[in-house]
């Protein structure tokens, strides 16, 4: 990713996080610094689309959040088991809605970009190699993704540390994903 993308990334992020407008208006401010071509545009407004902002907004929400959320996951041979919790109502309500929101789209074949994530893209390119449950706590969730696959077993472990880092550090962690 150059540093133009980085740039839009980060500032996509922030908008859907409400901490700037968008980043067509911080781009006028920069100089121009972020004007990037046409596919990259398309790029950024596909991320920040009605359709994609369920997961994205409910993500950035959490990555806000962060240290109210307690994270414990078990490798396995074939995949993992993750528990995610929180003693904040509004916290584990997020949570639940964005793991929701992730498998729904998993189920309907609806990607997104997320540039913050090398096992994301995997993951939704990749969806019946692994098998997916969710169970609802009454404080947050419990996953287990499994898979028979070697290949589709490394990504779902990837993907666990991905997110643990970003429970751990917040907003560091996702943006230091995008470079």
């Amino acid at each position: 990713m150059n540093r133009r993308q980085l740039l839009k990334s980060i500032l996509s992020a922030l908008a859907i996080a409400g901490y700037v407008q968008s980043d067509r208006a911080i781009a006028s401010g920069m100089g121009g610094m972020m004007r990037g071509n046409a596919s990259e545009d398309d790029g950024m407004r596909a991320m920040m689309s009605p359709e994609n902002r369920g997961p994205m907004g409910t993500g950035m929400e959490l990555f806000q959040v962060h240290a109210e959320v307690h994270r414990k996951v078990t490798f396995l041979p074939d995949g993992i088991h993750a528990v995610t919790i929180s003693a904040v109502p509004h916290t584990v309500a997020l949570l639940q809605a964005h793991v929701t929101q992730m498998y729904q789209r998993l189920a309907e074949d609806q990607p997104f970009p997320y540039p913050a994530s090398r096992s994301v893209p995997v993951m939704f390119a990749h969806p019946t190699l692994y098998q997916r449950k969710l169970d609802y706590l009454k404080d947050g969730v419990a996953i287990t993704e499994t898979s028979s696959d070697p290949e589709m077993i490394q990504v779902i472990h990837a993907h666990a540390r991905e997110i643990t880092r970003f429970v751990k550090e917040g907003m560091p962690a996702m943006l230091r994903g995008m470079m």
